[in-house]
């Protein structure tokens, strides 16, 4: 049996340290409401939080829970075939993916912002394929 899948979506990659969170959005939705459907599925996959570096590290980011105070902000590659360059923070106020001409599977990185918070930093790991010794 197919799955119709409407047109007015669009796939978007949300990255935070070694985790990638494929989301299916609409087009035309506000980056607010796009941000709520991003924490629900970080809560249901990330109950013990979100990790920071390398899946042997403990050191985590607890992901809020619903009506908790907390923005996520979004960033941007600063080079999008070299995402080790960096990000730069992405304006998402009144925006949309539509408006800010994001493509089909564009790689976002975001951060959780507390109000207590000034300006988060992307924590993102690159994987690196490593050539096997023998």
């Amino acid at each position: 049996m197919a799955v119709d899948i409407p047109n007015d979506g669009i796939s978007l990659r949300f990255k935070y340290g070694p985790q990638t969170v494929f989301l299916f959005v609409d087009r035309a939705a506000s980056f607010d409401a796009i941000s709520q459907q991003l924490l629900e599925a970080l809560r249901e996959r990330y109950p013990r939080g979100l990790l920071k570096g390398h899946p042997s590290s403990t050191d985590t980011t607890p992901v809020p829970p619903a009506g908790d105070d907390c923005r996520v902000v979004y960033g941007q590659p600063r080079n999008p075939r070299d995402l080790e360059a960096g990000w730069k923070a992405l304006h998402t106020d009144g925006e949309n993916p539509t408006t800010l001409r994001l493509k089909q599977n564009s790689v976002l990185a975001f951060a959780l912002q507390t109000a207590d918070e000034a300006s988060p930093e992307f924590h993102v790991e690159i994987p690196a394929f490593e050539e096997e010794e023998e």
